[in-house]
């Protein structure tokens, strides 16, 4: 009997490193932090497959709950104001930073575009 379990745990633990194990190159720092953050999202694939092929949702409902789930919503604090605002018909985070300057006087801008919002979230959220 105890040659049953440890046999299944020796079984487990292999498996469990095939599956965690990814060949990233040598050069790659924190290599172990990305090949779990990949195992992450490829078990979050295979459970997004398992539920569409159980019929409970498809692969997107579920990617989609899995990115409603872990949203951030963006607060203004001591340094810096956020607002939500239009541009030009765009929904946009404005960020502005509420030490420096006042607001007559023209400020240099970083513009961040991020993509696949549509293919796995919304504009929205």
């Amino acid at each position: 009997m105890q040659l049953k379990g440890i046999f299944l745990l020796l079984s487990l633990g292999a498996f469990t490193s095939y599956y965690v194990y990814q060949p990233i190159p040598d050069k790659i720092e924190e290599r172990w932090k990305l090949m779990l953050t990949d195992c992450f999202f490829r078990s979050l694939s295979h459970l997004a497959d398992f539920s569409e092929l159980l019929g409970l949702k498809d692969y997107m409902g579920v990617m989609m709950f899995i990115t409603f789930a872990e949203r951030v919503v963006p607060v203004s604090d001591q340094r810096v104001h956020v607002t939500e605002e239009l541009f030009d018909g765009v929904e946009v985070v404005v960020y502005q930073p509420k030490l420096q300057g006042g607001d007559t006087e023209l400020r240099r801008a970083v513009i961040y575009l991020h993509g696949g919002g549509w293919c796995l979230g919304s504009a929205s959220e």
